[in-house]
């Protein structure tokens, strides 16, 4: 309740009204552009880069300076190889020249920061406020990939400065942290001998989350392990900070019996990429970082290591382009299967820090001693550790050093590694370099096993088992009005027909009628359920739904309409109280709207508020539920409708005239459509009795049944046209048909996304539709087909005639099919699916 509360209500309030920060709309853009094809996301990376290189070029006095000496033009850049060309950034220039990498342009205050300076040298940056609403808003992104819910609890075993003082902002994170219910454990104070103690303050908390560096959280796991101690699984864990390896992330699930998510990132771009719930490799964050890898100053080949260069594409005030932050990167091919089309990292190498031991056994992970030198006047530092335990810190001063600064720097590391511990620190010119010609912060001969998984323990067989247990199915109930021939309907066939049902175990509840697509059901060996009753809200309904959701075990409610979706929301809500267990809600907005219908509105925004993602087919769909339903834009993502391309395809047109009677040569015209009156068939009739005057021998084909059926006859009757217009009725080889209509006719008053046109620009057939709800994103204008206000019979008589006048209506058929092969693939939208169910899924 309270994390819901904090969603709608609190961080809205504060972030937005109060702070006036934009970090929700910024999320709102990352969940809908992570699912857009890899050649939309690549497209719009390198537009963003070509902008920032523009900026640099034309309001950074550095910039300016070092691209005239490299003889280099952002003009120049029409792909990103040619980026190569351009100078590499360093942290020495950024060091030398940071006051020359601020934008003549930038006004205002900017955020100050600074990289811990794991090569032993911190380095100071700044950044807009902009850049900082976007990056929150990445990590926000990531973190859902996690199953991390705003307002419930997560725990951070993170770096804490050790002997921090009290004070107004203490007081003010503390605060902060209580309302984001996030719990800190110091790495600064892990201590070897203590470790079990602080895993039972984990479980005692029983965090939905776990964000960690990768060494405290795998040294936590193996002593859970080895104590016996069963921590309460929560959805996912979250490692950063440093590399990952296989064997530790064996560890820690078996330990925390929660996936892992790895995490890359620095501090002077923040996320770089993280994993999605197939784990499949890094997800970088594309929006806002321009990621290259470089091996001997070309492009790393994918697979190969390549030296990682970043260029920000948030960052007007002080940007970086082609910054090399040092480390070494692997690339992956190929698209994920959770459907995201960011690009993705396989691996992210060197970034393995040596532990050192301190007094009473502590434990101090490498990545924790630049934290302790980002804001001292050291050039450099070496931390090195001998086998004894004796520790020697030598210094490379900077140019305010005096020996305050070394009594202070003492101070810091005996907090971390005990107040007695065999500290000595050394003032010395330089400090050599590794055979890479790469710093290193800790030296440490100290052994600290991190070698091995295999820990001997009573429990071992037991968490062996546990892991190696296969997962439950988890049980969908679809619940609909019935399965009547439409397109809704036939996106629920395609979902239970094509969900791995290795993961997911459906099964159908109507509410109205089995309807005539029921029967499909039956070789698929799902169950339909009927509970059939009158319109409006029905509690009878929903004390059935209760009861049968738990008797068939539902673990997540996916609803289709707005009647089902009010009374799944509420029937999963009291679910609760009756059986203990609250299943999930999903509901998929499918396209009608009803702004004038204020009861329909606020029902609909009740049922949204009691789900817990809000699937929007199109993007009309989705403004609908942000601007009239008010629905919370965390929870709402865009799955657009799929189609199967191998089915819907260009076929022989003669063959398909042939088969509905239409002689060669004359303009035949078809829509695939329910006769009922939203698809408002009669401004089509009354449109094609305008063309028939120009074109006398022209066809009209309707396929579909429905209530209208009647009254449109009837039209047809009316105007003569009782040769010219054919009802089909409904039939199931419109695959097959498709290829016989010189164009597509909708003249829908309202839409989602049609399943129809899609099928109709996958078979290659050019369109004429209404511009209302998602026909805008199917249909281009001038170049799949024309689009028409709706209820206009003339403005769509004139659209069909210019359509089939055009000498480049084949290459418009052509342009449909591609469109719908790059956006709208069958596959694609179940994969979609999936991982959306898997998301869900982890918040119970």
């Amino acid at each position: 309740m309270y994390a819901s509360l904090f969603q709608s209500v609190l961080f809205p309030l504060y972030e937005t009204h109060l702070r006036k920060r934009d970090t929700l709309r910024a999320l709102a853009e990352l969940e809908q552009s992570q699912w857009r094809t890899p050649e939309e996301v690549a497209e719009d990376s390198f537009r963003r880069l070509l902008e920032a290189l523009r900026h640099a070029e034309q309001n950074v006095p550095f910039y300016r300076r070092r691209f005239a000496e490299y003889g280099v033009r952002s003009s120049q850049v029409k792909a990103p190889e040619d980026l190569a060309a351009f100078p590499i950034l360093t942290k020495d220039d950024v060091r030398l020249y940071g006051k020359e990498l601020v934008a003549e342009t930038h006004v205002g205050p900017l955020h100050q920061s600074a990289t811990g300076g794991s090569t032993g040298e911190p380095m100071r940056f700044a950044y807009d406020h902009t850049t900082y609403e976007r990056r929150v808003a990445g990590a926000l992104r990531a973190d859902g990939w996690a199953g991390a819910e705003l307002g419930e609890k997560e725990l951070h075993v993170w770096g804490r400065p050790p002997g921090e003082k009290k004070g107004l902002a203490t007081t003010k994170r503390a605060v902060q942290e209580t309302l984001w219910r996030r719990k800190y454990v110091s790495t600064f104070h892990l201590r070897a001998d203590r470790l079990a103690e602080t895993v039972r303050e984990i479980v005692d908390y029983a965090p939905r989350v776990v964000v960690g560096y990768t060494t405290p959280l795998f040294l936590l796991a193996r002593a859970a392990l080895e104590h016996g101690i069963e921590i309460p699984p929560p959805r996912g864990i979250i490692t950063a900070a440093e590399r990952l390896f296989e064997h530790q992330r064996e560890v820690i699930e078996r330990a925390f019996g929660a996936p892992v998510f790895d995490r890359y990132g620095c501090r002077e771009v923040m996320l770089i990429g993280g994993e999605c719930e197939r784990h499949e490799g890094l997800h970088l964050h594309a929006e806002g970082v321009f990621v290259e890898l470089e091996s001997g100053g070309r492009p790393a080949a994918v697979g190969t290591p390549g030296e990682v260069i970043l260029t920000d594409l948030y960052n007007r005030a002080m940007p970086f382009i082609r910054y090399r932050n040092d480390d070494v990167a692997v690339a992956k091919a190929g698209a994920c299967a959770c459907g995201r089309g960011l690009p993705r990292l396989a691996s992210v190498e060197g970034r393995v820090l040596d532990l050192l031991v301190g007094e009473d056994s502590r434990i101090v992970a490498g990545e924790m001693i630049p934290f302790l030198f980002k804001d001292l006047p050291v050039e450099r530092y070496q931390v090195h550790q001998r086998a004894d335990r004796t520790v020697t810190l030598r210094i490379v001063p900077g140019p305010s050093y005096g020996p305050e600064v070394t009594k202070l720097v003492d101070e810091r590391l005996r907090l971390v590694l005990g107040t007695n511990a065999p500290l000595t620190v050394e003032i010395v010119r330089d400090i050599p370099l590794t055979a890479a010609g790469k710093h290193r912060v800790t030296v440490s001969e100290v052994p600290v096993d991190l070698g091995s998984a295999a820990i001997k323990t009573s429990t071992e067989d037991k968490s062996r088992s546990r892991a190696a247990a296969p997962r439950r199915r988890a049980r969908v109930a679809h619940v609909v009005l019935g399965l009547r021939a439409g397109g809704l309907e036939r996106v629920v066939l395609d979902l239970v027909q094509g969900m791995d049902r290795s993961r997911f175990d459906p099964m159908v509840i109507a509410l109205d009628e089995p309807g005539e697509l029921a029967p499909r059901l039956a070789p698929m060996d799902v169950p339909l359920r009927l509970l059939q009753r009158g319109q409006g809200l029905d509690p009878s309904v929903i004390g059935e739904l209760v009861d049968l959701f738990g008797r068939e075990g539902i673990d997540l409610v996916h609803t289709h309409n707005p009647r089902p979706h009010v009374h799944g929301a509420l029937a999963a809500l009291a679910a609760r109280r009756v059986t203990g267990k609250r299943p999930r809600v999903v509901h998929t907005k499918h396209g009608r709207n009803y702004p004038d219908d204020l009861g329909r509105v606020l029902a609909n925004r009740m049922a949204s508020a009691l789900s817990d993602r809000i699937v929007a087919v199109s993007d009309d769909a989705r403004r609908v539920a942000l601007e009239i339903e008010h629905g919370s834009a965390r929870r709402l993502v865009t799955i657009r409708n799929g189609v199967d391309t191998r089915a819907y395809k260009p076929g022989d047109a003669e063959r398909a005239r042939r088969a509905l009677d239409v002689p060669a040569g004359v303009l035949h015209v078809g829509c695939v459509a329910r006769l009922s009156a939203e698809k408002d068939h009669a401004t089509l009739i009354l449109a094609f009795a305008r063309v028939r005057t120009s074109h006398p021998g022209a066809r009209l084909t309707l396929v579909g049944e429905g209530p209208e059926r009647a009254s449109l006859e009837a039209l047809v009757k009316k105007f003569g046209l009782q040769g010219a217009v054919h009802f089909l009725g409904h039939r199931d080889d419109v695959a097959a048909l498709l290829p016989g209509f010189d164009l597509f006719a909708l003249a829908s008053r309202t839409e989602g996304t049609s399943l129809t046109l899609l099928e109709a620009a996958a078979a290659g057939v050019p369109i004429v539709a209404t511009r209302v709800g998602g026909n805008p994103e199917i249909v281009a204008d001038g170049e799949t087909g024309l689009l028409v206000p709706a209820s206009e019979p003339a403005m769509l008589a004139d659209a069909i005639g210019s359509l089939w006048a055009r000498p480049d209506r084949a290459r418009m058929g052509e342009a449909g099919r591609a469109l719908v092969e790059a956006r709208y693939g069958m596959g694609k939208m179940i994969s979609a699916y999936e991982t959306l169910y898997a998301e869900v899924l982890r918040l119970a």
